[in-house]
């Protein structure tokens, strides 16, 4: 329920010191290099002409056509896929029951013969799975994970269970419409499944590019994803730690005061103490703003500066049209200018 004018008026006096601009002599410093990375993190195998790839439904299932119409455009790219018989099955707001969820999810990290594993769609239900997944035998069997949005609960758990190496990406059912197929999301896709080579500088798509929030240089291993589902985490044993990361967020359907309210939680929890720099994808949180209400822009600054964290803007990644294959686990370096330019680049190849 959006705030009464009463709480936006006291909101509106706590946040005005915060919100004004910073003094002149403010200045941040470059962010210490990640100390968190004691543990190595297992890259995947890039996948080759002919290899499989696993369809599964860690959440909500989709529609047999979508399922349909995507899977031919994988086929037509040279992959055979095996695709889970829960994806088109619903079970309340489920693909079938925790149990057989994440049943469907071990045994395709078990097959050798599955190189990849894409998720079908998010929509809810992931982190019901995460106490019933076998971590030891995903560790054994490290192979390329993708999908976003709800699938955050499972990026976050393989990444700090299993330091395995995930992919924030486009799943099965983006590319039902040709549209997608043939886009910046489509054609970044099919070169990230097969890219063995350090990734360099984040691609972008036309017409767009990076803006720094706050000024600053950090370095470390991105981590994150959609901001409700991070949220939703904290206080739980799969809590993100992202201690010395890049924290990436974005999310949908969220109004500036709820993007605040969330990243209030994350400020109180400790996690934006504990990460190195902040990265901003796609956000559509000013919608339905009120006279007088902050923006989402307005917010993101405020925990940017109250944290001391360099921070980015225009990552090209989340529910919009542009989706990034951004992978999860891989040492970037994020500039963020005094001028307002920004850049963000792979250090390190996101595959083997």
């Amino acid at each position: 329920m959006k705030r009464s004018l009463s709480a936006a008026l006291a909101a509106a006096f706590l946040f005005a010191p915060a919100f004004s601009p910073a003094p002149a002599t403010v200045v941040f410093a470059e962010r210490p290099a990640v100390e968190a990375a004691e543990t190595a993190w297992t890259r995947p195998a890039a996948l080759r002409p002919g290899d499989c790839i696993g369809i599964v439904a860690p959440a909500s299932p989709s529609e047999t056509e979508e399922i349909r119409k995507a899977a031919d455009f994988l086929r037509k790219q040279g992959y055979r896929l095996k695709i889970s018989p829960f994806c088109d099955q619903q079970y309340g707001f489920f693909a079938g029951t925790d149990s057989e969820r994440a049943s469907e999810l071990n045994a395709f990290f078990r097959d050798d013969d599955v190189k990849a594993i894409l998720c079908v769609r998010g929509g809810y239900g992931a982190a019901r799975i995460l106490n019933r997944l076998d971590y030891e035998a995903i560790a054994r069997h490290p192979k390329l994970f993708i999908g976003f949005s709800d699938i955050t609960a499972l990026h976050v758990a393989l990444g700090q269970r299993c330091r395995l190496v995930t992919v924030h990406g486009p799943m099965l059912t983006s590319f039902a419409q040709v549209k997608r197929q043939q886009s910046y999301t489509g054609k970044e896709f099919l070169r990230g499944l097969t890219n063995a080579a350090p990734l360099g500088e984040i691609p972008l798509p036309p017409g767009r590019r990076l803006a720094a929030v706050t000024p600053g240089v950090a370095e470390g291993p991105i981590v994150g994803g959609n901001l409700s589902l991070i949220v939703s985490l904290v206080g739980t044993p799969n809590e993100l730690r992202g201690d010395g990361a890049l924290l990436f967020l974005e999310d949908v359907n969220s109004d500036s005061y709820q993007i605040d309210r969330d990243l209030q939680q994350l400020w109180q929890s400790g996690l934006l103490q504990r990460v190195s720099g902040l990265l901003i994808g796609d956000m559509d949180g000013d919608g339905d703003l009120d006279p007088g209400d902050f923006t989402t822009a307005e917010v993101i600054e405020h925990y940017a500066r109250l944290a001391n964290l360099p921070a980015i803007k225009g990552i090209p990644a989340g529910h919009d049209m542009d989706n990034l294959f951004l992978p999860f686990g891989v040492r970037a370096r994020m500039e963020a200018r005094e001028n307002g330019a920004a850049s963000l680049c792979f250090l390190d190849a996101a595959l083997r």
